[in-house]
Parts: C-alpha cells; structure tokens; sequence
C-alpha cells in the first residue's frame, strides 16, 4: 500500500477525454518524444514520434506517427525513409540520423489529414512536413528569397533572440554546450 500523504478528491476532477482527430490542416508541431521498437512480426523496425501542436486552439493535443524505417516490405520502408528526410530538412538535420532525439523540440510545420479507420474510426495521418518560415533551411539548400535565415519576426517588427544550434528550443532551456 502506499500512503499518498494527504487526500485527493477524485470526485471534483475533470478528465479530458477529447480523442476526436484535429481538423484537416496545417499546424505548427514538435517532437516531444521517440522511441524505436520491433514490428509485431519481428522481422524490422519502427520509429515512433510524439508530436505536439504548439499553436491554435490545438495547442497541446498530441499526434503520434510510426515509420516502418527498416521494414521487408520495400514500399513501406520506402514511404518511412521520405517521411523521415522532410522532417530532419524541415528542423534543419543533415547527415546520418543515429539519434531521433536530435528531432525533438524544434518547430515544424505538418499537413494533417484525417484518414478513416476500419478498425478505431477516423484518426489523423501526418502528411508533409517543412520547415517554418524565417528558418534556416537544411545545409546544401538555398533560403527562399524574402526570408530572413537567423531570427524570427516579433510582431513590433524587432527580431527575437534564436537559439543556438543545436538546443532546438527544450521546454528546460538551452543550456551552454
């Protein structure tokens, strides 16, 4: 047993249960989480990515997406290895991707689509990711014209002070290298 120290009134808690799909869309995302599991059958891999939408009235809700990367089934693994390069050239990641966490906590833009399931109803499917404008774009790519490339706009028109490389916004802070 566990003596929780003083009382919790249950009764007066309200339980979001809202697990309706977000509308079709775009939203402004981060990667809050990932982890890398077997498929069912064993035989290959799958990437799973928490994202959080960061704007809106969705702000806060959660969209998940597993990418079959190293799967037998050559098409599957085909639409998982694209779905991965838009999203490290969408946070600006270029190279070997050896750590998911090198994704977390930088914004992105998704399209959202809402995909109907036999088996659980209609859920969201994640269907392009870019970067968000006024960002750096991936090394090897132009910065689209009209665009700054180091700072974000505030709204009086001054630019707001970025992060360094590498920290990618983490809701702890970017600490010094």
């Amino acid at each position: 047993m566990a003596n929780l120290g003083e009382s919790i009134d249950v009764d007066n808690i309200e339980v979001d249960n809202n697990f309706e799909p977000l509308p079709a869309g775009e939203y402004m995302v981060q990667v809050t989480d990932s982890d890398v599991v077997e498929t069912k059958a064993g035989n290959g891999l799958i990437l799973k990515l928490t994202f959080e939408v960061m704007d809106g009235p969705s702000a806060g809700r959660k969209v998940w997406l597993n990418l079959n990367y190293k799967n037998p089934n050559a098409t599957a693994q085909r639409i998982a290895h694209e779905q991965i390069k838009q999203i490290c050239d969408a946070v600006g990641f270029a190279g070997h991707l050896t750590d998911s966490e090198v994704l977390h906590y930088k914004p992105i833009r998704t399209r959202l689509t809402i995909k109907q399931d036999p088996e659980y109803g209609p859920r969201n499917e994640m269907k392009k990711f870019s970067p968000l404008a006024g960002t750096a774009p991936p090394p090897g790519k132009t910065q689209p014209q009209g665009e700054p490339s180091t700072a974000r706009q505030t709204q009086n028109g001054g630019a707001a002070a970025t992060s360094r490389p590498g920290t990618g916004g983490r809701p702890w802070g970017n600490r010094a290298a």
